[in-house]
């Protein structure tokens, strides 16, 4: 029997989005098109889309192709965008008449000169030299990968017993601790390390007046002590030869020219690779929690596979043993992609969708939508852990566009899939050995899908753990 799974279907066919881009379209507008390709109607003076595009972009997104097709133009605060849907924007992402390079311009202190923002060779020596610490079996052989199953079962050993609880909170806890501990940071400055990280993060908001407390003094305090903090953790572990995890992984890697990463490198890429990429494993964790709370039918499959196996996975080989666990992860980020969209620059002129498009366009590319392409997927809109189980071949690239595609696929999702497949694992043991189960706290709707940024559940649904029948 094949379940629909609600919060699934209400993202895509709200009627208060439908109602919205309907009433877009009912806006009058001078222009109607721009270089042959339609504008989208309904845009306001000096913001544009831009209100309409938070919190719910890929509906929004999807809404408006259903209105004016697969192109059309949008304009924000930061000018004109060309969004390209369908599978020609996916490969836009490849590269080979794009850039990545203007990210670092738009966000200088946040991605400063890191693998995103990179190109062409200089991009090419730095991920050879940075790749091998984040695949399966760098993850195991540095003993990242065990690190990060201890920091899991501990983290859901101490879950409440009782009450209502945010298992986001929970899970963003998690892993960001087991981001710091696999970069050798001692448990005693986590608290201080979050702290400075969360200012950080506010470098990613399009707010550059820098005055007492703003988002920009904030977050350039935060990136002056993590800097600071991150040379000094490189140069201690330089001096031990022996440590495990990502860090001495790094030290020790070479790119293609044999050469070693050096110390900026490792600053840049690590302060926004390895911390902030850890948002998108807490939000793939906290969404498969509130799968497994709505669907019992599932909770008893991922029970009985995980009390089956002997502990949580910690190898490539170990993997194997939880398809189900990995189906679950994998449906989860179909319908719950941590990031909307992603963009590029056209390096050259281009054809897309049969209408040309200009040298120095800047170009929207819905990611998160390919996991609700029915060209792709197979009624989309139900949660279908069965679609990936049995399969002979791995998933294909767009099959995971949600962590992008090209050379610039996001490093960490082997690090997130570890991770997500251990905590299932372990949230299906833990909650077994306690005789309970997940469900919804009592008169808590199903959360929908919102990204602000982040795919993320409201923190306000909550979960209890209720007695297994």
């Amino acid at each position: 029997m094949r379940h629909g799974f609600v919060a699934g279907r209400c993202e895509l066919s709200s009627p208060s989005m439908q109602a919205l881009t309907n009433l877009l379209f009912q806006l009058p507008q001078k222009e109607t098109h721009r270089d042959g390709i339609p504008i989208l109607p309904g845009g306001l003076p000096l913001v544009g889309h831009a209100p309409f595009n938070i919190g719910s972009p890929l509906t929004f997104l999807r809404n408006a192709a259903s209105k004016v097709g697969p192109l059309f133009w949008t304009k924000n605060m930061g000018g004109w965008s060309l969004v390209c849907m369908g599978e020609p924007g996916f490969e836009l992402l490849k590269n080979r008449v794009t850039s990545s390079e203007f990210i670092r311009e738009q966000a200088p202190d946040f991605i400063g000169d890191s693998l995103l923002s990179r190109d062409g060779v200089p991009h090419r020596n730095l991920r050879s030299a940075m790749s091998g610490a984040f695949t399966p079996r760098g993850l195991t052989s540095s003993g990242a990968a065990a690190i990060s199953a201890e920091v899991i079962e501990a983290s859901v050993a101490s879950l409440p017993q009782q009450g209502p609880f945010s298992l986001l909170a929970e899970t963003q806890k998690l892993a960001l601790d087991i981001i710091f501990r696999i970069m050798g940071i001692d448990r005693s400055e986590l608290d201080a390390w979050n702290r400075n990280y969360r200012d950080f993060v506010m470098g990613a908001l399009p707010v550059r007046i820098d005055l007492p407390f703003s988002p920009a003094r904030r977050a350039s305090r935060g990136r002056r002590w993590l800097d600071a903090r991150l040379a000094s953790l490189i140069s201690a572990a330089r001096g031990k030869p022996d440590m495990k995890g990502t860090l001495a992984a790094l030290l020790a890697a070479r790119d293609e020219e044999g050469n070693a990463l050096g110390d900026a490198d490792l600053i840049q890429n690590l302060r926004l690779l390895a911390l902030a990429g850890h948002e998108t494993s807490a939000s793939v964790m906290a969404w498969l929690g509130i799968v497994l709370a709505q669907r019992p039918d599932l909770w008893e499959k991922l029970r009985d596979e995980s009390m089956a196996a002997p502990g949580l996975p910690r190898s490539p080989e170990e993997l194997k043993r939880h398809p189900f666990a990995e189906a679950l992860f994998r449906e989860v980020l179909r319908m719950y992609p941590p990031v909307a969209f992603t963009a590029r620059e056209a390096t050259e002129d281009l054809v897309l969708h049969g209408r040309r498009v200009r040298r120095g366009t800047m170009i929207t590319v819905p990611i998160g939508a390919y996991g609700y392409d029915p060209a792709f997927f197979p009624e989309p809109e139900n949660f279908d852990p069965s679609r990936w189980m049995g399969r002979r071949v791995p998933p294909s690239a767009i099959e995971t566009a949600a962590f992008g595609g090209g050379p610039h696929f996001c490093l960490g999702y082997h690090l997130a899939w570890v991770e997500v497949v251990q905590f299932a694992t372990a949230f299906a043991r833990e909650l077994t050995r306690r005789g309970v189960r997940p469900q919804l706290a009592p008169g808590a709707a199903p959360p929908k899908l919102r990204h602000l940024p982040f795919g993320q559940p409201p923190k306000k649904t909550r979960l209890e753990l209720v007695r297994a029948a």
